[in-house]
Parts: C-alpha cells; structure tokens; sequence
C-alpha cells in the first residue's frame, strides 16, 4: 500500500511592482498607491432584489484608501453574464465601498438568475492609502 506525504508550503514572493497614477487623478504621492482587488464572492454575492434591477453593495474598507480610488467591475458566473447592462456604473463611491446596479436586457427575472447562475462581482481599485 502506498502512503503519500502532503506537504504544503507557503514561499513568499516579493515582486517590484510600481504603480503610477497619472493626470488628472493625483490625490496623493506615489510611494502611496495601492493597487487592490477583490470579489464579492462566488455563490455567496449578496444580491438586493429592486425592480427590474439587482444590487450589491462592494467593502473595500480592508484596502485602506483615503480617498476614492479609481474602480473597475466585471461581472462573472455561470452565465448569462452578456444578459446584463449597467456593471461598469457604479454608485455612492467612497474610499470604503461602491455599489453595483445591474439591469437586465431581456425579459427575465434578474434576481432569481444572478442567485441560479452565482453571478458575483469581480473589482479592482487604484488609489492612495497616505
């Protein structure tokens, strides 16, 4: 009989990784920009039913901003992601959280499939954390 050994481990990497905001977004120095990234989560989004509209509020309190960052959003699941209009405007922007509103095309229940398909919200945000 075999016997396997799982041994897991963990190697820290360090990368020179610069990030540079340009013109006309200078809220503060350089050495200070911070590149960060999340998801609402696969399966466990926490969608809003209004309307003919989803919503979903995004914490990015743990990224440490000072000011609002430069934010892009992508919608992602299952499916039925092309079905969609409304992910790249975003609302009530903070340094904390935004908020997504998206609107369906066609004629479909929009919560019942964002839950189906797992839709979630993938972001990544640019700003300056001094």
């Amino acid at each position: 009989m075999l016997k396997w050994i799982v041994v897991l481990m963990t190697i820290q990497v360090s990368y020179n990784l610069q990030i540079k905001i340009v013109a006309p977004y200078k809220d503060g120095p350089e050495p200070c920009a911070l590149l960060c990234a999340g998801t609402t989560g696969i399966g466990t989004t926490k969608w809003i039913n209004y309307r003919e509209h989803i919503i979903v509020d995004v914490d990015m309190s743990d990224c440490g901003f000072v000011s609002t960052p430069i934010i892009s959003t992508a919608l992602t699941g299952e499916g039925w992601t092309r079905s969609v209009t409304g992910i790249s405007g975003l609302y009530d922007l903070t340094n904390k959280r935004f908020r997504v509103v998206p609107t369906r095309t066609y004629g479909f229940d929009l919560y019942k499939r964002a839950r189906e398909m797992k839709w979630r919200i993938d972001w990544q945000a640019v700003g300056h954390v001094c």
